[in-house]
């Protein structure tokens, strides 16, 4: 049976799919790539079928159509077989919301939670770090050449400096309190990265906001301490 179009649609069928597949190669999600790959493909084989008679081309859209429809699937029953916890779910929404669970789900197995006591040094300054921590509970000190410089709070990032350079750690982190963290292996966590970009990117992103706020502190902090030696300079002229 003989179907017949008129020109506006076969031009819009047709470059709707180049457009789509356009659009998801910029997607950084690959749930939403994969989403917007499919409709590319449905528009592209309508278009080799009814305007081309293309059974080539019909034929490989349908082939890429149905693998990223299976790709799609896998993602959702990973997503539905995973369990979180409580303190995983908070994690993951504090942390690594950008991500499936099942991609938390890996992230987590490559580390532990812990706890320590107050005055238990998380990093010691110039050493390497052999986790990154992240911070559930709890405040710590951080001191650089034992001079107190700030402080991390819960949903604080430690060791993110040294994770990325590779040389010792930049300061000193000390619990002020009872703390519990949750701390992935270095080595477990670079190789995790190196396979999966989405969670790499992620933990990019944590780190470089978290490398910010850093930054920002310790420039307070030298700004006080200049202004502290202004005001001894000024009061010992006084004195003189």
């Amino acid at each position: 049976m003989q179907i017949s179009f008129d020109v506006f649609t076969m031009l819009f069928v047709g470059n709707i799919s180049c457009l789509l597949l356009t659009i998801s190669m910029l997607m950084t999600l690959m749930s939403t790539l994969r989403i917007v790959a499919i409709g590319s493909g449905i528009s592209g084989g309508i278009y080799d079928y009814f305007w081309l008679n293309d059974p080539v081309g019909t034929f490989w859209e349908a082939a890429f159509t149905s693998v990223n429809l299976v790709q799609i699937m896998r993602i959702a029953y990973e997503n539905v077989s995973v369990r979180l916890n409580q303190e995983e779910r908070d994690f993951h929404a504090q942390f690594l919301s950008s991500l499936a669970p099942y991609q938390v789900r890996r992230v987590l197995g490559t580390g532990v939670w812990l706890d320590a006591e107050a005055g238990t040094p998380i990093t010691s300054q110039g050493e390497m770090i052999s986790h990154l921590i992240f911070l559930k509970s709890g405040t710590c000190d951080v001191l650089v050449d034992d001079v107190s410089i700030g402080r991390c709070n819960a949903g604080s990032m430690i060791g993110e400096i040294s994770f990325r350079s590779g040389e010792g750690a930049t300061a000193t982190v000390l619990a002020r309190e009872p703390v519990r963290y949750l701390a992935l292996e270095r080595n477990a966590l670079q190789k995790l990265l190196k396979a999966d970009a989405e969670i790499s990117h992620a933990i990019e992103d944590i780190s470089t906001h978290s490398l910010e706020f850093k930054l920002a502190r310790m420039n307070r902090a030298a700004q006080r301490i200049g202004n502290n030696l202004m005001l001894i300079k000024c009061q010992s002229h006084g004195a003189i």
